[in-house]
């Protein structure tokens, strides 16, 4: 995640000089870290039409397994909420 926010905020202050926003403002770098403000459903016309409703919801529903990072890259198990198997347990 720090790399990732360190890339985008390089990005944000090369643009700074060159885009001009209709209300200057200052700029702000993002943070390395999500706050629970940053997280929150995504919206479903962002997403494949028929993905079901479980996949868009903020409960967790993949994991990764592995003793190893490699491993953990390689291995994510998908676990669908019992409410929402199209067949019985």
């Amino acid at each position: 995640m720090k790399q990732l926010t360190a890339n985008w905020n390089d990005a944000l202050t090369a643009l700074h000089g060159v885009v001009t926003p209709d209300t200057a403002r200052p700029l702000v770098p993002c943070s390395d870290a999500f706050t629970p403000g940053d997280l929150g459903l995504i919206p479903e016309a962002d997403l494949p039409p028929g993905l079901p409703s479980w996949m868009r919801s903020d409960q967790p529903w993949a994991s990764r397994q592995g003793e190893t990072a490699g491993e953990k890259r390689a291995t994510i198990t998908v676990q669908i909420p019992e409410d929402q198997r199209p067949f019985p347990a």
